[in-house]
């Protein structure tokens, strides 16, 4: 049952994404171009590989995209888009100093609170600010200040949804596949912001009394406009089974296209076959 319903979730992903891909993605893709390996953090000063991997987890208010001239533009048609899925800047700071104040260590609640901007109206620190704001042995250590900030927010417990809105496709002891709707996150912005599938998988977990003992391990994930199959291990050994197929040969991906017969179309009836060796895009017209 594993191997099958890996091959069927990795399948679905596959074919969700391409289903509902829209001509913004392009664009969109331009904007969050690969940046040059090796490079400074502008958040922690550190040298990384992978820049860009690296600031989404210490300063994502800092990336590129982040700074477009159609940034505001863009957040009122996600908004509009689904109002319900929306979180606004208020209640990520709502929910952060009501999180924070339930953290019992001083400094790693001192830490988050100046991280999130606690005492400046929710303007948010790099790890370099806070490192000098904390002083001490932080002063001039970006990277400890950094290390202290993923540690603080490792302590804050994940927020559970009400899951009444989440479709269960299957489960056992194992595995849940759950079905996605389009623009909900598949896991959230901060851990003490809910809003997600994940969490949304957590209140399930904790209504049936399993809440303490299973914890959400995503096997994949689908972008906040798809909507799809996701599939969840609820052990650590189905998430290591389920993840070592995925790579090899075992899980093999269909990709699915609905298309339109045009007049001089060779496809005269259902099951006929046709090659298209062209590039796969979407269509800018849908």
């Amino acid at each position: 049952m594993l191997g099958r319903l890996c091959c069927f979730a990795g399948a679905t992903a596959a074919v969700v994404s391409i289903w509902q891909r829209r001509s913004g993605r392009s664009a969109h893709a331009e904007r969050e171009a690969p940046l040059a390996a090796g490079e400074i953090c502008p958040g922690c000063h550190q040298q990384v590989p992978d820049l860009r991997r690296h600031m989404k987890r210490c300063c994502p208010e800092q990336l590129p995209e982040r700074a477009v001239d159609d940034l505001e533009a863009r957040r009122a048609a996600r908004k509009a888009a689904s109002e319900e899925d929306w979180i606004s800047e208020e209640e990520v700071r709502d929910a952060a100093l009501k999180s924070f104040a339930a953290v019992e260590d001083p400094l790693l609640r001192q830490a988050l609170e100046l991280r999130f901007g606690a005492d400046q109206g929710g303007l948010r620190r790099t790890p370099a600010e806070v490192a000098e704001a904390l002083g001490g042995k932080y002063r001039g250590k970006p990277e400890a200040a950094l290390n202290l900030i993923r540690t603080a927010l490792r302590s804050i417990p994940l927020v559970a949804d009400d899951p009444k809105d989440l479709v269960v496709i299957y489960e056992d002891e194992s595995l849940l596949a759950v079905s996605k709707p389009p623009c909900l996150r598949c896991t959230p912005v901060h851990r003490f912001v809910g809003k997600s599938l994940t969490s949304q998988i957590l209140g399930y977990f904790q209504s049936k009394g399993e809440g303490k003992q299973t914890s959400p391990m995503m096997l994949h994930r689908l972008d906040q406009t798809t909507s799809g199959i996701v599939l969840c291990a609820k052990t650590k050994a189905a998430a290591k089974a389920c993840a070592e197929q995925w790579h090899e040969d075992d899980c093999k991906k269909e990709y699915l296209a609905i298309a339109l017969a045009g007049d001089q179309c060779q496809l005269q009836h259902v099951g006929a076959t046709l090659v298209v060796d062209a590039p796969i895009g979407p269509d800018r017209h849908s």
